[in-house]
């Protein structure tokens, strides 16, 4: 069940927090994977760890900035080159600023947008054009393109999750709708994955405070673990999906559901 063997994977924003234990799943699973991240250096340390683990498949590291087109193009190539066609497409890019409404400025705004709704459908589109005889795309969204942050939960000097973060997102809902319609026909499944509280303990050392008023928003009464996300992703990206198209599966413990 949710096999991948001889799939042929390009994973953007490849070895993030939620990211990292989504491609090491993939790799158990069978599949040849694209490593594509802004922190070239950790994507190749992983490409080799998986090639040492799994020699008889292909993996590969390659630099990309979703707010920069040429590098989009690039990966393309390589994919192009390495793998011939694709089977699935895994977009996590991401971007946002840490500023309030007041702060915002055009050029900070247009800057995420750049990266999360043009990015995002540049890979898109270029992954298609890969697949003619069909396959799965998965876009990362979040529980903010759903819902607005409650301030509560953010205690100063900490800023409320950002506007730019959930219009981009909420975006990224309408755009996976669109081009699941658009696609359709090609036997091209376009889907999305909506995470909800999944806190880096790295980046919250000292504040169990804020991590505690997050699980108090959770019907299940806790934060999402790291490897939580794995299992939408493999599904989404298996042929067991074959019949689910246009869909946005929420990983929130409830989050949205109240």
């Amino acid at each position: 069940m949710f096999e991948l063997k001889n799939k042929k994977i390009a994973f953007f924003g490849a070895v993030g927090y939620l990211a990292t234990p989504i491609i090491w799943k993939m790799a158990e699973s069978g599949a040849d994977l694209l490593l594509a991240d802004f922190n070239l250096d950790r994507a190749v340390k992983i490409a080799q760890e998986m090639s040492d683990k799994y020699p008889e498949q292909k993996f590969e590291a390659v630099y990309v900035d979703g707010g920069d087109y040429a590098s989009i193009d690039a990966c393309f190539k390589k994919i192009k080159d390495t793998f011939g066609k694709l089977d699935v497409m895994v977009s996590g890019i991401s971007a946002a600023n840490n500023m309030t409404v007041e702060e915002f400025t055009p050029e900070t705004m247009n800057k995420t947008f750049a990266v999360h709704l043009t990015g995002s459908f540049l890979l898109a589109r270029n992954a298609a054009d890969l697949m003619p005889d069909g396959g799965s795309i998965v876009i990362f969204s979040s529980m903010y393109g759903q819902v607005a942050p409650d301030p509560s939960v953010y205690h100063a000097p900490m800023k409320p999750n950002p506007i730019d973060y959930g219009i981009a997102k909420a975006g990224l809902n309408q755009m996976i709708r669109y081009l699941a319609v658009h696609w359709g026909p090609k036997n091209i499944r376009v889907n999305g994955v909506s995470p909800g509280p999944f806190p880096n303990p790295a980046n919250y050392t000292g504040s169990m405070d804020f991590i505690e008023r997050l699980e108090q928003k959770v019907p299940m009464g806790r934060v999402g673990k790291q490897h939580e996300m794995a299992g939408a992703v493999i599904y989404l990206a298996s042929d067991e999906s074959s019949f689910t198209n246009g869909h946005i599966i929420n990983v929130d413990g409830g989050w949205t559901a109240w």
